[in-house]
């Protein structure tokens, strides 16, 4: 059964509200771990991150669907990538917490699901700069969210100081302004029945 356009996009809007507060949530008790205020803050992290990864496929799908066929087959193909690696990443994270798969094989399912999401990341930026189907502010904040996970990956490798700290509250600030962004703009583009 297909869900008609007006529907898939509100839902996927306020799917992507759901992620960002999920994201807010991970970002407080993954503070809240490392700050050694328990070891109950780490499963509540891995399963808000398992909650967020699951909100954002409704918006993944709803880009595609907004894209329209005109967009080509490349479009489809870095979708259905990118709903798998969601899909494999919030089951890794789910199954963590039930103590099905350990921390490293946790790494694993979360950097392989990761990966597609990064291509459809880039898609993004396309159909914002190339094509100009999404408002070139969302582009903006995809570069913005690509580029500060690099600077936090090469910052994570050389400190774990205070220079790290700034990194990842500097993407989270840029990953919320962009899923605020890609809600409100599909909420927006929801036609009125």
């Amino acid at each position: 059964m297909m869900i008609d356009s007006p529907t898939l996009l509100r839902a996927a809007g306020l799917s992507a509200i759901v992620a960002l507060i999920a994201l807010i949530v991970s970002g407080v008790t993954l503070a809240l771990f490392f700050g050694k205020a328990g070891e109950l803050w780490g499963p509540l992290n891995d399963l808000a991150t398992a909650v967020m990864l699951v909100a954002l496929l409704l918006p993944v799908v709803a880009v595609d669907r907004l894209a329209g066929p005109g967009s080509g087959i490349w479009l489809r193909i870095v979708t259905v990538a990118a709903v798998a690696g969601l899909t494999l990443a919030a089951v890794g994270q789910v199954a963590l917490v039930a103590g099905i798969i350990d921390l490293e094989t946790s790494f694993v399912t979360g950097g392989v699901g990761i990966v597609p999401f990064v291509a459809w990341l880039v898609a993004l930026a396309v159909l914002s700069f190339g094509r100009g189907l999404l408002p070139p502010s969302i582009g903006w904040l995809v570069v913005g969210v690509i580029g500060l996970s690099v600077v936090l990956t090469i910052t994570a490798g050389l400190t774990s100081g205070p220079i790290l700290w700034v990194a990842s509250i500097a993407l989270l600030a840029v990953l919320i302004g962009w899923m605020a962004s890609l809600g409100s703009m599909l909420i927006d583009r929801a036609p009125v029945a």
